[in-house]
């Protein structure tokens, strides 16, 4: 009996310390490929992407934070975009061809009929053993007058499964692509409110 509980003490801190020794330092790709342009035969738009997380605006956490994982005692560990690029800078990017896919022409806001705002209220995940991942973006369609023509709040949970040996690192590796992709198409492409606003000239 004395030797089970040892036999399972001792793989429990060897679970704590691979888990502790594997999430420093950690990033995650965020990219989104929306396929082949169509001919723009829709408005011209322009897209403006701001963080406006409190954690990031406060100066808590860079711009470039997109979550944590948490070693084998609970100590979180921060997690970055891929080259630390702003996540804002990120997600605008790929917008812009989320819209040209759609057959839109992305412009500059002087040229723009249309001008796709959109507000990162929250992107965050935390993991350890499972984990969870939850974001909310606020989208705006505005006139060349500023006027607010369409808006839409876009959020989203969803628990990530891991494992004993990489907790929800492997889970969040294997998940985030498609978690990212899917953030993207609901502000747009699956969002009728805001495509209809873009649309219309």
């Amino acid at each position: 009996m004395i030797h089970r509980r040892t036999f399972s003490l001792s793989v429990l801190l060897a679970g704590a310390t691979l888990l502790g020794g594997c999430v420093v330092g950690q990033s995650l790709p965020a990219s989104y490929e929306a396929g082949p342009a169509v001919a723009a035969t829709g408005s011209a738009v322009a897209v403006k992407v701001h963080d406006e997380r409190p954690y990031v605006t406060s100066g808590d956490k860079p711009p470039y934070f997109i979550g944590k994982y948490r070693g084998g005692f609970g100590n979180p560990w921060d997690v970055t975009t891929q080259d630390k690029q702003p996540l804002a800078t990120l997600l605008q990017r790929d917008l812009a061809k989320e819209l040209q896919s759609l057959g839109h022409s992305v412009v500059a806001p002087d040229g723009a009929a249309r001008l796709l705002d959109v507000a990162v209220k929250d992107w965050n995940f935390d993991g350890m053993l499972d984990g969870k991942f939850w974001y909310e973006l606020d989208a705006r369609v505005l006139g060349r007058d500023g006027a607010v023509l369409a808006q839409s709040t876009v959020k989203d949970t969803q628990f990530i499964e891991g494992s004993f040996w990489t907790g929800a690192k492997s889970g969040f590796e294997a998940k985030m692509p498609e978690l990212y992709a899917g953030a993207i198409r609901k502000l747009v492409r699956d969002n009728p409110t805001i495509s209809a606003a873009i649309a219309t000239q």
